[in-house]
């Protein structure tokens, strides 16, 4: 299912190769990364600086950190924080100035239990382009997807034009392979005045 849900949001973007960095918030055994380097390819994979893998289950983080080391074959650095999302500071998010920073987000955006508009608050303390990838169910019923439409409604309030600039928003919904609903949001934004 998180399969389905990656190849539907990836199949709609284009990724140039250039400088990145990746942070995969509650990365699980890092199943999104690892996805999103199997669509894009080798040129895309020697692209990349760092991964940085956050996530609050220490089992679940070193077989991430096991599984994204087999694609960098010493390439990219690869960093684990074994950390709840409420617990992230905002100086660990930060990394190579004046390169994309790729934020990923596979079933954790849309839930319950931390404050997701601090954590885009501690994200977008890094001046920088950001691109913002998220996937999950469709959880309507249970007030999830209005967590997508909050963050986008925020993101995209005029009264922030001074402290970054939207360049990109969608959110579409779909059904994954096994006919479940499911959401996803993609966001482009640049940092003009962050902290760092």
């Amino acid at each position: 299912m998180t399969k389905a849900q990656w190849r539907t949001l990836l199949g709609e973007l284009s990724l140039i190769p250039e400088p990145t960095e990746i942070i995969d918030y509650g990365c699980g055994q890092g199943l999104a990364t690892a996805l999103l380097f199997d669509q894009f390819g080798d040129d895309f994979i020697r692209s990349v600086r760092k991964v940085v893998l956050i996530e609050p289950s220490e089992v679940a983080l070193r077989r991430a950190g096991a599984i994204i080391s087999c694609y960098s074959a010493n390439q990219f650095q690869v960093e684990t924080i074994n950390k709840t999302m409420d617990a992230i500071d905002a100086e660990e998010l930060l990394g190579e100035t004046g390169i994309l920073t790729n934020h990923i987000f596979s079933n954790v955006l849309d839930i319950d239990g931390y404050d997701h508009f601090k954590l885009l608050e501690k994200i977008f303390q890094r001046k920088g382009r950001h691109c913002i990838l998220a996937v999950s169910h469709d959880r309507s019923f249970k007030g999830g997807s209005s967590r997508f439409r909050d963050l986008e409604t925020a993101v995209c309030d005029p009264q922030y034009r001074d402290w970054f600039t939207v360049q990109q928003t969608q959110i579409w919904k779909f059904e994954c392979g096994n006919g479940k609903p499911a959401i996803a949001w993609a966001l482009e934004i640049e940092v003009i005045h962050g902290s760092f």
